[in-house]
């Protein structure tokens, strides 16, 4: 027996197909009216029986089927939630109303008031704009209660990054296409030739060091590039991190564990002089003086994130980022303060630094941060 699905959660559904083709699902028309059909069928009502009938059509290789879940659950939770409660409170709401409007969502008819109606179109266009204005939105400036909408969407995107970077790294190492391999694998799938293999060509990950400046006026900031450098870590043949403030402390021991959440309680423990003063120069000598002659190397992209407000010597700073550029291959700094309307360099550091400097940017947001990935990819 149909059901009739109504438009909204036909939007929704939409949507969700949206969600996974921007995470590489392999999805189209289709696969579309396929989910349409289950819902009609009333597969929809059963949330259990709705995920594994969409993880059904919508997976074609085992990285898809990984996700799937969580993806789902990511999607859907608040929804089917939200009409659940919507569904109580409309029972309670129905005998009292007098002007309704009538609504059928998966087949099943409530009457609404026409005021709320009008409420709830308003939020779906709201929610449609609220990703838009975070991702664009200072991260000093965001409000207590969008801080966790924020570190979902900072998740999302992120993510989306990784997946781009693991696939132009496969095809930065692709060479010509493997004939023998190619027909080999598949003869297990019936003769068809449905995935090319290709001979890889010997190319070296890339190799970054980042130095984050974690004062009292930089630890927002901080916090959602380390965030960054967690999902990115894997990428890279080296990666090695630091913060400063009044002096310097390395991070990279306490990157190892695969569990984000325990590495930010590690370093929360370790991390002593975060959110304290500022003394860049100090702080950058320091790192030349004890991992210098280690680390640095022509192969390697130095990335600093701080504002430049300097508290010690601004001609310290100048010789400790000429040195640091004269060792590696690029040095990018990334400031905050750039982000702002009207932003001059003229603070003294700044200025004294600009000169040696391969790239100067901004890290202030969300849309700010995705940018760095071409950055990282060209080196």
């Amino acid at each position: 027996m149909l059901v009739e699905v109504d438009k909204s959660f036909k939007e929704r559904l939409i949507d969700f197909t949206m969600y996974c083709r921007e995470r590489q699902f392999m999805l189209g028309p289709q696969e579309t009216r396929d989910a349409f059909s289950i819902a009609e069928k009333g597969y929809a009502l059963d949330r259990k029986l709705f995920q594994y009938s969409l993880k059904a059509i919508y997976c074609k290789r085992k990285e898809h089927f990984d996700r799937f879940d969580e993806m789902f659950q990511r999607f859907w939770s608040r929804y089917y939630e939200e009409k659940l409660e919507k569904r109580k409170k409309q029972i309670k709401q129905l005998k009292k109303e007098k002007e309704t409007a009538t609504v059928i969502f998966l087949g099943t008819e409530f009457k609404l008031p026409k005021k709320e109606v009008k409420e709830h179109e308003a939020k779906e266009t709201v929610g449609a704009n609220e990703s838009i204005r975070l991702r664009y939105t200072d991260f000093s400036k965001v409000d207590v209660t969008d801080k966790e909408k924020l570190e979902e969407l900072a998740e999302e995107l992120f993510h989306q990054m990784s997946m781009r970077f693991k696939r132009r790294l496969e095809n930065s190492n692709r060479g010509r296409i493997d004939i023998r391999n190619t027909i080999r694998q598949g003869v297990s799938k019936g003769g068809l030739l449905l995935d090319l293999s290709y001979k890889k060509k010997r190319k070296e990950k890339r190799k970054v060091i980042f130095i984050l400046d974690v004062s009292g006026s930089m630890d927002t900031y901080s916090y959602y590039l380390l965030r960054y450098v967690l999902v990115l870590k894997k990428y890279f043949k080296s990666l090695e991190f630091f913060t400063f403030s009044t002096h310097l402390t390395h991070i990279t021991p306490m990157l190892r564990q695969n569990n984000e959440l325990e590495i930010l309680k590690e370093i929360g423990k370790n991390v002593n002089s975060w959110s304290s003063g500022t003394k860049i120069g100090e702080s950058l000598q320091e790192f030349l003086s004890d991992y210098g002659s280690k680390l640095l190397s022509q192969k390697h992209i130095v990335v600093i994130l701080s504002d430049g407000l300097e508290t010690g010597s601004v001609t310290e700073l100048k010789e400790a980022v000429r040195t640091i550029r004269r060792k590696c291959k690029t040095l990018v700094w990334l400031n905050p303060l750039k982000g702002m309307d009207g932003y001059q360099p003229i603070q003294k550091g700044i200025v004294n630094v600009m000169p040696h400097l391969d790239a100067f940017e901004s890290a202030h947001n969300l849309d700010s941060l995705l940018k760095l990935e071409k950055l990282l990819m060209d080196v």
